[in-house]
């Protein structure tokens, strides 16, 4: 189906309340609700430890990783122009963020 998981956003202890998460749907599995159900899975336990913020950047275009983010409850703060490479070409990335508690 896919995985959801969350790491350290940055190592200095002002940002230990931060975390940044990551979700990957499988082909196939995209539009089902899988994307939810694994932000759903991952959220809840965030909150329960102490996570105030959750982060997560979004390689662009990509319209249903922001539909998926959105509809979770991330609000966009930002877009990085040119910030990686992929496939031979520059890509930006769009920052999203949840405030949990």
């Amino acid at each position: 189906m896919g995985y959801a998981t969350s790491g350290t956003y940055r190592p200095k202890p002002a940002y230990r309340h931060t975390r940044e998460s990551t979700v990957y749907v499988a082909p196939g599995r995209q539009g089902l609700g899988t994307g939810r159900a694994l932000y759903d899975a991952l959220l809840a336990p965030l909150a329960d430890d102490g996570v105030h913020l959750v982060v997560a950047a979004v390689a662009l275009p990509n319209p249903a990783s922001l539909a998926l983010h959105h509809a979770c409850g991330f609000t966009e703060v930002g877009t990085m122009r040119e910030v990686g490479r992929k496939t031979d070409r520059w890509i930006d990335v769009a920052w999203l963020q949840k405030l949990l508690a």
